[in-house]
């Protein structure tokens, strides 16, 4: 720390309003300390947008159960505690997922520990001893003056980890600032204290301020509220279980009238859950289907609802004499189905995995198709507790579009074809279209009836791509290139991207063994190794082969070399390597893949000003690796008339049979 300039710190200026205080009057003192305070409010305004945006970054990751963790040292260090441990009850975060640590350890939230904030290897240290995970966990950074060794060294370590890190300093410029390791440095100035240098004051308000914000918002952002009520909060004491029955009669009039031991009956049945019982009270689902709908709208209770038409629009004619459409996306993950009907009104539902080359049989892949089909329809019932879904209910559909990853394959369209007539009542030629589930993708062209031509473009585990003409109402498949599945090739998929920079590690971590190469290992290595782990990455003392390819009782050997892409696609900015596997991806993809398809000799081919470009697929969402593989076409003169990213194909299927006035 450079103590010579610590004086031209603005926490450190002397404040002139209140350079006689020790003369004040009492009253005098209180009013001068209130109209100072009057400017924290007004030094954070000019935040907000960073504010806002380092919220939007941390939700997704607080959503897929990342850590947050605050950092400081002093006041600071206690605000980041303060706020870290309310959190769980406020919001029912689980224990654990918001950290709040100090310099000196807990002893220091009582006591000052003199002496402890001044060593960076002490902040380092103390992230080592978390075990990161890059992909999720972030680090807020919280020193007053900016420039804290023990935070600039917590902040250092994640920066290095490649974890997302904001901090929160009441001092500009700092060494926060020029340390290049923050994300979001959020810098409120409420100028000097009323007490020369007593940073618990205003600038620990603005702190707080700020901290409130991040937290509370990150909270709203993932579905934490409905409105501005807190209802994902957990029953767990007397105060909290009458503040759940209010909630609970507040926002439904269900549960308006029922009684306290009524409610308690509930929220015992849903775990203490305010919001799940919410939504079971509102749609008459039971426990586990109201939880999957939560799962499926993100934790968001809004969308979940939004999914269910009220109950005073459920009352009407049974579903079976309504004019339904249904369409199924089956994949390797999961069965995803949409019910809409004429006024397009939707409902979803899902079932387990539905890949037909993953050893699953016929009769097995028509039982999760069937009760995909229940789950969403569940949710048009008329009335509430409707018992389950008959045979006679599945009938109800005018059309039914079912998209079956590995259709194209070993004569699985002849077997189920009959299964799915005996099932839903509709013939190939009156209603029902059986298809590869790329395939639902190609029903975006309606949006764009001028180009009658398209490629769909797909990475995600794997990658293929089809073109598609409109032919009359329909979009037919004309050519198709790669789609050969991760042992013959899938050039530019997550598994392609994982598996190179898998091999890329293991060929560092052997080179070094012999003796080879004496060069530390690099970025993308150590987050590899720690993926695996947990072990620290910096001696490499990891058997990686052995981690990878012991048998697990969820994951595949594929999904989790796959799984590697991401820690790949987030790694490009800062490690060489990672921008290397990347991008030489992207170009295989466009050389072995997509390019085929835009050659002239090709079959159906369309010069790409004339046709559509669709992307969809896990890795081809990521902004980095859509960009590069655009980049990559743009470089080699292949402009397509439009470009679309589709993300929920079942979706844009359901919504394309809606708007066809006749069967497919």
């Amino acid at each position: 720390m450079d103590l010579d300039n610590l004086s031209r710190l603005q926490t450190e200026a002397v404040n002139p309003r209140t350079v006689q205080i020790d003369q004040m009057s009492t009253l005098e003192m209180c009013t001068a300390i209130n109209n100072d305070d009057h400017m924290v409010a007004r030094s954070v305004s000019p935040h907000l947008a960073l504010i806002a945006d380092a919220i939007d970054a941390l939700a997704p990751r607080v959503r897929k159960g990342g850590r947050v963790i605050y950092v400081g040292a002093g006041t600071s260090g206690r605000l980041g505690i303060l706020d870290a441990s309310e959190i769980p009850p406020t919001f029912a975060a689980p224990h654990g997922q918001f950290l709040g640590l100090i310099a000196g350890g807990d002893a220091a939230i009582r006591r000052a520990q003199e002496g402890a904030e001044d060593s960076i290897q002490a902040g380092e240290d103390d992230m080592a001893d978390l075990k990161l995970d890059p992909g999720i966990d972030a680090i807020i950074g919280i020193a007053a003056s900016g420039r804290t060794p023990y935070v600039l060294g917590c902040l250092a370590f994640a920066k290095r980890w490649g974890c997302l890190t904001i901090g929160v300093a009441c001092a500009k410029p700092s060494a926060m600032s020029y340390s290049g390791d923050v994300d979001f440095l959020i810098t409120p100035l409420p100028g000097p204290e009323v007490v020369t240098g007593s940073t618990r004051l205003k600038a620990g308000t603005a702190t707080k301020m700020v901290l409130n914000m991040l937290s509370t918002g990150t909270m709203i952002r993932i579905g934490k509220t409905y409105g501005n009520m807190m209802v994902d909060l957990v029953a767990s004491n007397l105060k909290l279980k009458q503040r759940s029955r209010n909630i609970l009669r507040r926002l439904s009039k269900i549960c308006e009238s029922m009684s306290d031991a009524d409610l308690d009956s509930l929220l015992l049945n849903c775990n203490g859950r305010v919001k799940l019982a919410l939504l079971v009270s509102e749609t008459g689902l039971s426990v586990n289907e109201c939880q999957e709908k939560l799962d499926l709208a993100g934790g968001v209770l809004s969308k979940a609802l939004s999914t269910e038409p009220a109950n005073e629009q459920l009352k009407g004619p049974p579903v079976h004499d309504r004019n339904f459409v249904l369409c199924i996306d089956g994949g390797g993950t999961k069965c995803a189905a949409v019910v809409a009907d004429s006024t397009g009104t939707l409902s979803r539902g899902i079932a387990g995995p539905c890949n037909l080359t993953d050893g699953n049989d016929i009769d097995a892949i028509i039982r999760t198709i069937v009760t995909a089909t229940q789950n969403a329809l569940k949710g048009l019932l008329t009335g509430r507790n409707q018992p389950d879904v008959s045979d006679e209910h599945l009938r109800c559909f005018k059309t039914a579009w079912i998209g079956l990853a590995g259709l194209d394959r070993f004569g699985f369209r002849e077997k189920l074809v009959p299964k799915l007539t005996e099932v839903f009542g509709l013939t190939v030629e009156g209603g029902l279209r059986l298809t590869n589930d790329v395939d639902l993708l190609a029903a975006s062209m309606a949006r764009h009836p001028v180009t009658t031509s398209a490629i769909v473009a797909i990475a995600g585990t794997g990658s293929v791509a089809m073109r598609y003409t409109r032919d009359v109402e329909e979009y037919v498949r004309v050519a198709r290139s790669g789609g050969w599945g991760h042992v013959l090739g899938d050039e530019g998929s997550g598994y392609a991207i994982g598996l190179q920079a898998v091999k890329h590690t293991l060929t560092s971590l052997e080179e070094k063994r012999l003796g080879l190469c004496r060069e530390p290992l690099g970025i993308l290595e150590k987050k590899i190794l720690y993926h695996f782990g947990p072990t620290d990455p910096s001696d490499g003392d990891l058997d990686l082969l052995a981690r990878l390819l012991v048998q697990h009782p969820t994951q595949s050997i594929k999904s989790r070399i796959a799984g590697v892409a991401e820690i790949v696609l987030n790694s490009v900015e800062e490690d060489k390597a990672a921008a290397a596997i990347v991008d030489s991806q992207a170009s295989a993809l466009i050389e072995k893949t997509l390019g085929r398809l835009v050659n002239p000799n090709c079959v159906g081919y369309t010069r790409p000003e004339e046709s559509g470009l669709i992307l969809s697929g896990s890795v081809m969402s990521n902004s980095t690796y859509k960009t590069l593989v655009l980049s990559r076409l743009e470089n080699q003169g292949i402009q397509f008339q439009y470009v679309e990213t589709v993300d929920d194909a079942v979706l844009t299927g359901a919504r394309y049979l809606v708007s066809t006035p006749r069967p497919q």
